[in-house]
């Protein structure tokens, strides 16, 4: 009896998840039920049957992790009249990503749950695209019903703006063409992976989100370096200073047009989040606080976040917050990349790869937004990096293995 309570409550997870991922661009309500199925069904079979295996076979990653909710809550002394908000937001909106990092990673220890959820990322993906296109060209788009802005307007899909829209596809550009460079068996199977990525892509250039096309660069060149690493190795030096060449005058075009256009706003609300760091350095101004001071740092009216995923982390929780962030995700990059080189060839490497360069491709576009911060974009990303860490797991027990 106990085995098929078990086993329903890891089935209950798994599909749960599956849903949840299908309907990240789709329906904020779905995400919010599917997301509380997860969590309900998850901690019930912990509670039922305790096993904390997942957590000790990534330590290092959950330590990280740990630290970093831990200076977030040290920020609370901060916090000042806004504490039982920073408390709410602590507890009830960041609380809740850990729980379900862990739920993903303990439960898609299965190879083929975790290529599972990997396709049914990439159908809820081609969705989008079509979408974009239905409205791009017919002027409607399905998923949500929301009309175009007209031709010359940018590209939103399902989202509510086109910033939103060109983050959800820099984290699936990447997979999507990852998955297209494995010899299938099937040349069909690839030549229907290599038009979602075109579609995809073109998607993303119609979104015209400057930062959302520097993420999508950054993750294929991830790629591009990985998969081409033995004939790399040879002009390593020359490829290295043409990407420096290219980057820094890509990056100052990138602030130049910022600094020029309506979107500038951002530069006050980076001067204003300095300002707030500057008064706080290390434990930051309290989780959760930076639109209820951001008038106040910027001298302008107005209730913004800070455009910078980076930046508010720093000025709400401190640097050492987002110290353990960024050693997290560093954690998470350098195992994912160093697995997919000792299993070159492998489906599981490839997928692992596309999984990574997404991530990549995601926080370098959260260098000009706040991501994180957003309902759908925070259970992409989460979702995401516990299907990675998930298949970094199983590809280190068995490097090579077959869909």
């Amino acid at each position: 009896m106990k085995l098929k309570i078990l086993r329903f409550l890891d089935a209950a997870v798994e599909y749960s998840v599956y849903g949840l991922i299908f309907f990240i661009p789709i329906s904020i309500a779905m995400i919010g039920s599917f997301a509380g199925f997860v969590l309900a069904f998850f901690l019930l079979k912990k509670i039922l049957f305790p096993d904390f295996s997942s957590i000790k076979a990534n330590k290092v990653l959950f330590l990280f992790l740990l630290l970093f909710f831990v200076f977030m809550g040290l920020s609370l002394f901060n916090s000042g009249p806004l504490l039982a908000k920073s408390l709410k937001v602590l507890i009830l909106k960041w609380g809740r990503f850990p729980l379900l990092l862990w739920a993903i990673i303990d439960t898609f220890k299965d190879t083929k749950r975790i290529v599972k959820a990997v396709y049914v990322l990439l159908f809820s993906a081609a969705l989008v695209g079509l979408t974009v296109f239905t409205q791009k060209f017919f002027g409607f788009e399905f998923l949500r019903g929301r009309g175009s802005w007209g031709h010359s307007l940018p590209s939103i899909g399902p989202f509510k703006n086109p910033n939103a829209l060109a983050a959800y596809l820099t984290c699936v550009i990447p997979l999507a063409l990852s998955l297209s460079l494995w010899k299938w068996k099937k040349a069909a199977v690839r030549l229907c992976l290599f038009l979602i990525t075109i579609m995809l892509i073109l998607s993303s250039l119609w979104a015209l989100s400057r930062g959302g096309w520097l993420g999508v660069v950054s993750g294929l060149i991830l790629i591009v370096l990985v998969t081409n690493r033995l004939r790399l190795k040879k002009v390593f030096w020359p490829l290295f200073l043409v990407c420096y060449l290219f980057f820094v005058p890509l990056l100052g075009l990138l602030l130049f047009f910022f600094q020029n256009r309506r979107d500038s706003y951002r530069f006050t609300l980076f001067r204003g989040a300095g300002r707030m760091i500057r008064e706080h350095p290390f434990l930051g101004k309290g989780i959760g606080t930076f639109m209820d001071y951001c008038a106040s740092y910027t001298n302008s009216p107005g209730i913004f976040y800070a455009h910078n995923c980076f930046l508010q982390i720093w000025a709400e929780s401190g640097v050492f917050s987002l110290l353990c962030f960024l050693l997290f995700m560093g954690y998470i990059f350098y195992r994912s990349i160093r697995i997919s080189l000792s299993a070159p060839g492998s489906l599981g490497s490839f997928a692992l790869l596309g999984l990574t360069a997404g991530l990549l491709g995601f926080l370098v576009h959260s260098f000009f937004e706040v991501h994180l911060y957003s309902f759908q974009l925070s259970f992409l990303f989460w979702t995401v990096l516990g299907l990675t860490v998930a298949l970094s797991s199983k590809l280190e027990q068995e490097p090579v293995f077959k869909p």
